[in-house]
């Protein structure tokens, strides 16, 4: 492991002896009772999970396609919070001759709810703009002067990327109701870079050398929040191909599955804010999830500017929860979901509570878990668990991913960090493992195997740790 770099001592680990879900158990509850000893209300279960291509229209968009969310206390501030929203899924590292970018017509957000309302109270808004320095080559970088010499390897001069042929740079905002309106948003920086992305050796250098010509776009912002917005090795890791192909996979073999998203990579949005910043009156749980939206209408032309928008934003992806739009919503309303406020996330409480995920279970693997009525999903995804991350003044059924910024530990359902296996922990929360933990989670009769499912990959060579400084999520793999 890099010297420095973290691991999730917090998270329970998916165990395969017989005893399996018993151990899990008694974890989890001596953390609760850890962290009732220190004062404290929430302690950590495990992983999370993705949201790449999970619904008819977003499939069709990926520069609005937001992938995964993430939110842990900075490894190297504890005063510190980091919330990370990655969009535009499948980055093949030789997607040339344009690569890979944000949309210039894409509203992105970092949304806060710190009251327990389903409502954001915090909004953090990215919007970005893509220039064409010489627009009679097709290539991503060209050649130019530097000291005398051509060169062709684009560097950094401490202001600008030269000889990077399509540079992008954005602004971030930040407002304190509830994120509708753009004009009344504080600008936290204006004109911030995005790295390049990685091209090959003889445009963006080797991985040392790239590594520094992506830090110069690591931006200290004023009131101690620190930003990124670029191209990252993908971390999420998942054996999608049995997985959707209705579910063939060995669930008791923690080996023997692929990686579909090895050598991948995906853009990140990337904030370290201060834990004050972000704090609500009540308590210091948060809920957090990302969205891209569109202008309402679309103007396509054969002549320049090709394509136009104008109109209001319309919200066409969200993320908080894991796997929430892969594996609970249904076909029919995935569509719905992306577009609707986690306020209105009741309409699709009967998803939660009599998950098919369960059903398949039962058809494919024999589990006899309960399959209607299951309490303890509902707390875990839609409310926070009581005396562990539920807000004090509650009010909302929503698909928040919560964090009490007052545990120094992570993971999921507080929180969640880099580095999780995400697919193993939801497999055994629908085969009900965390049901009656401590007390606390409400009770169902739980799969013959909860506790010993697997997905069949773990963590490799690919994103074995996570960086231990800002933007902590790996440099994106090179062709």
């Amino acid at each position: 492991m890099e010297e420095g770099a973290y691991e999730v001592s917090s998270v329970l680990p998916i165990v395969t002896s017989a005893q399996g879900a018993s151990i899990m158990r008694n974890r989890v509850l001596l953390a609760v009772v850890a962290a009732a000893a220190l004062g404290l209300t929430l302690a950590p279960l495990t992983a999370s999970a993705s949201s790449h291509r999970e619904a008819p229209l977003i499939a069709e968009d990926p520069l609005a396609d937001n992938t995964d969310l993430y939110t842990f206390q900075a490894p190297d501030n504890p005063n510190n919070v980091v919330l990370v929203a990655n969009y535009v899924p499948f980055e093949n590292p030789a997607g040339g001759p344009n690569f890979y970018r944000f949309g210039d017509d894409v509203r992105y957000q970092i949304h806060v709810d710190n009251v327990g309302d389903g409502k954001s109270h915090v909004t953090f808004t990215f919007r970005f703009h893509t220039s064409t320095v010489d627009g009679t080559t097709f290539l991503y970088n060209t050649p130019y002067v530097r000291n005398g010499a051509l060169t062709k390897q684009i560097a950094f001069d401490g202001a600008k990327y030269l000889g990077w042929n399509r540079p992008q740079s954005y602004s971030v905002s930040v407002s304190r109701i509830d994120g509708e309106d753009d004009s009344s948003n504080a600008v936290l920086g204006s004109n911030l870079l995005t790295p390049p992305d990685v091209v090959g050796i003889a445009s963006t250098g080797d991985a040392a050398y790239y590594h520094t010509l992506a830090n110069a776009a690591i931006h200290n912002l004023p009131g101690g929040v620190t930003v990124f917005a670029g191209q990252r090795d993908d971390p999420f890791y998942a054996n999608l191909g049995p997985i959707f192909d209705i579910l063939t996979l060995n669930p008791l073999s923690a080996t023997g599955g692929e990686d579909y998203l090895n050598n991948q990579n995906v853009h990140s949005i990337v904030l370290s804010v201060p834990k004050s910043m972000i704090k609500g009156p009540n308590d210091s749980v948060i809920g957090v999830w990302a969205t891209a939206s569109r202008r309402q209408e679309t103007v396509l032309s054969s002549t320049p500017p090709f394509k136009a928008s104008d109109g209001n934003w319309v919200q066409v992806s969200r993320l908080g929860n894991p796997l929430i739009n892969e594996v609970v919503i249904g076909l029919g309303q995935k569509d719905l979901f992306n577009a609707a406020r986690p306020a209105s996330d009741s309409q699709f409480l009967p998803r939660y509570q009599n998950p098919l995920l369960a059903v398949y279970f039962n058809v494919l693997f024999g589990q006899g878990v309960d399959t209607t009525n299951r309490q303890d999903l509902v707390d875990i995804l839609l409310r926070g668990v009581n005396t562990l991350n539920r807000p004090a003044q509650w009010s909302a059924f929503a698909d928040e991913l919560r964090y009490n910024m007052d545990v120094p530990s992570f993971g999921f359902p507080n929180g969640r960090n880099l580095t999780e296996n995400v697919v193993d922990t939801e497999l055994n929360a629908f085969d009900g493992a965390f049901c009656g933990f401590g007390g606390v989670i409400p009770s169902c009769h739980a799969g013959a195997n909860a506790g010993q499912l697997h997905q069949g990959v773990s963590q490799d060579s690919d994103h074995p740790t996570a960086q231990s400084s800002f933007p902590y999520l790996n440099d994106p793999n090179m062709p």
